[in-house]
């Protein structure tokens, strides 16, 4: 149940499977499921105004004024964050907002402190706006909808909306009996091969950004519009082309793609609340079928997702904690030979963020082995800002560079 503190005051619950899953993730592997997010902006953003904003966010939000304990038996807990907890830096004179967000990927968060943090990098080397802000968030507490909602209420002068401590998605989902056929989620193994084996206290994660044009971008809306499907599954079939510049690959290409549940609960949530709000469906795919008929297998995979989707919004069963650690540890096996799935995709759609906004990219790390690469979609002023990421040295740089180069071209053959 929900506490009903003051607001700033922070939650006073346990955490919920998929909460627990992320907490477990990011204490047995490190920066595991750390989201990081960020926008660059045409205007000067003083620390002590983003100070301020964070303060009024932090007010809003009680994940946020939250930090993360575990109790004897391992058991994890939201309890309130302390005074001032939420650091906001600012980055070295004439850095690169790029290079602050690969840092950021491999510096964690202490979470029995603060659950998220902020970076303003000033005249950044690599961008012609004038700012750019970077979020760093615990997996626990932020999804990349909420990512998306923090990002935007810093940017705005007014006074976000107080919304009330909520319980764990899993409490806020239907009990009703699992339909009959295969478990929603599940996954086949030895899809894709790891190119090298590492412990994962050595791995770290790659980065790269790319903007597809609002031509190329119209084109597959339209396209996917006519073809009665959806561009977050023509962009699997993009990925399922990509894949194929890259050597040594089999044809079966596994997705994790995650949905936003905040409007699918009952009753459905507030679109601003903050939180872990998201359920996971995997997705499979023949990419030899794609250059027969691309939008054929677009359709398929946009019923396939709506499926199991369907199957996710559904209480889950009993679980305990050592079992949510035990799958953990396999997940992050240091002797990882293969990934259980190729892709986690997230497509945000098109994002409502202030006029003076020019770029918003998103991560979530990963360096578990489970997926060979994590790509994020997002549609800001009719442009395609996409982040490709890559467990290093599972996956090298030269694989998510070959990787997004073909995704761009497979994105103009669709349309």
């Amino acid at each position: 149940m929900s506490d009903a503190s003051p607001p700033g005051s922070g939650l006073q619950r346990p955490l919920g499977l998929t909460e627990t899953i992320c907490a477990e993730y990011f204490r047995q592997v490190p920066c595991g499921l750390q989201v990081v997010a960020a926008v660059t902006i045409d205007r000067e953003l003083p620390r002590d105004a983003v100070r301020e904003a964070a303060e009024r966010v932090r007010q809003a939000h009680p994940v946020l004024a939250s930090v993360l304990q575990r109790e004897a038996g391992g058991r994890w807990r939201f309890g309130p964050a302390g005074p001032d907890a939420v650091e906001v830096r600012g980055a070295p004179s004439g850095s690169a907002w790029r290079d602050r967000f690969r840092a950021a990927l491999q510096e964690p968060l202490d979470p029995a402190r603060a659950l998220w943090r902020l970076e303003v990098v000033e005249r950044p080397t690599d961008a012609p706006q004038t700012s750019a802000l970077i979020l760093v968030a615990h997996h626990a507490a932020v999804d990349g909808e909420s990512a998306l909602t923090i990002l935007t209420e810093l940017l705005q002068s007014a006074r976000p909306t107080a919304l009330p401590a909520l319980p764990a998605l899993e409490d806020l989902l239907p009990d009703v009996p699992a339909s009959p056929g295969a478990a929603a989620g599940a996954v086949a193994e030895g899809a894709w091969p790891v190119l090298q084996e590492a412990p994962t206290g050595q791995r770290t994660f790659g980065f790269l950004t790319l903007e597809v044009p609002g031509d190329v971008l119209a084109a597959v809306h339209t396209r996917a519009q006519e073809e009665g499907t959806t561009v977050t599954s023509a962009l699997m079939v993009a990925l399922c082309a990509a894949s194929r510049a890259l050597p040594d690959t089999t044809d079966t290409i596994g997705f994790n793609v995650p949905a936003d549940a905040r409007g699918r609960v009952t009753p459905p949530l507030d679109a601003q609340t903050v939180g872990a709000y998201f359920v996971r469906s995997h997705i499979f795919a023949d990419r030899s079928d794609a250059p027969r008929d691309p939008w054929a297998l677009a359709r398929d995979l946009a019923h396939a997702a709506h499926a199991d989707v369907s199957a996710c919004l559904r209480r889950p069963a009993a679980w305990t904690t050592d079992e949510v650690a035990a799958l953990v540890r396999r997940q992050c096996d240091d002797r990882r030979s293969h990934f259980d799935l190729a892709f986690l995709l997230t497509n945000l759609g098109a994002v409502r963020l202030p006029d003076d906004v020019h770029g918003f990219w998103f991560t979530t790390v990963q360096s578990t082995g489970v997926e060979a690469f994590v790509v994020s979609a997002a549609t800001l002023a009719d442009t395609l800002h996409l982040g490709v990421a890559w467990p290093d040295p599972l996956v090298d740089r030269a694989s998510g560079e070959t990787l997004a180069q073909a995704f761009r071209d497979a994105l103009r053959y669709l349309t």
